[in-house]
This record gives structure tokens, sequence and C-alpha cells, in this order.
């Protein structure tokens, strides 16, 4: 039996891709309905990777708030390593090798555009989570994970009322 995602309730069917839920008053898309009161998997299918991070905010408010955390794990680490080389390429000129002027100021520019993409992510986790992660550890993600996948394992099914004996 096709059920709401929301509340588990029958949904009625009113096209190739539409249904309505009568107990939540609203059209539902296809794959917002599920089978027999079962909850929606909200884990991705596969983990992003360091090329997501090329995608716009709006591309990236259409992903799952797990492949967020990595993309902002990967963004910060690329932050990291970047800033570290402008370190590096800033010493060398300081020493008189001026020939670095314009590998430090690219790893400027690349410095920048991370820490932005960083903002975006750090303020779609926050719209979501109510707060961004300063630290994030592989672990934090797979206990989130961890945690969504368990959530999803309670049916959202009423069982019938006992008849009450007088």
């Amino acid at each position: 039996m096709k059920t709401c995602a929301y509340c588990g309730s029958p949904v009625k069917f009113l096209d190739k891709y539409n249904y309505y839920c009568y107990f939540c008053t609203m059209k539902l898309k296809y794959e917002d309905v599920q089978e027999n009161g079962k909850r929606k998997n909200l884990l991705p299918s596969s983990q992003p990777s360091l090329s997501d991070l090329n995608k716009s905010t709006p591309e990236l408010m259409c992903l799952s708030t797990v492949e967020l955390l990595f993309l902002l794990k990967f963004a910060r680490k690329e932050r990291s390593d970047l800033y570290h080389r402008r370190y590096i390429f800033i010493r060398a000129m300081k020493e008189g090798a001026g020939e670095f002027t314009e590998a430090e100021e690219y790893t400027f520019s690349e410095y920048e555009k991370f820490t932005r993409k960083c903002f975006v992510l750090e303020n779609l986790v926050r719209e979501r989570l109510g707060y961004y992660p300063a630290k994030l550890t592989e672990s934090y993600i797979q206990t989130l994970a961890a945690r969504m996948e368990e959530s999803a394992k309670k049916d959202m099914v009423i069982r019938e009322a006992k008849p009450i004996k007088s």
C-alpha cells in the first residue's frame, strides 16, 4: 500500500507523478510516497567527491545534510592545504625569491574561493541542524549517518484498537 512519507497514512493516486495525503492535506511527489508506512531513507546512495565542491550554491542546497558535511570536510581540508602552501611561498619571498609572487597570488585567490565555499557549506548545514560543527571528524559523520539509518527503521504503523470488555 502506498503511504505518506511524513505521517504513514494511505495516499490517493492523482497522476503519474503526484499523490495526495488527506491527513497532511498536501500533494506529494512520487519520491515522497513510501510503502506500508516506511520512512524515507535520507542517506545518499554514494559519498560526494571533491569535484562536487564546484557545484553552485543552488545545486548544493539540493544535497542531503550528510553530503554537505562531507563536502564541508573536503573544503576545510583544501583551504588548510592552500593556507600552508601560501605560507611557504611568502616565506620564500621574504628570503628574496621573487619568482613566487604569481604562485602566492594564485594560492591566495584559491584560498579565498575555498573559504567562501566553507561559508556557504557551513550556512547550509546551520540552516538544517541549527549549528555547524567546528570540527568534522569521520566518526562524527559516521555517527550521524548511523542515527539517520536507525531512525528510518521504525515504521509509521498504528495497531488496531483492542476491543474494550465491559
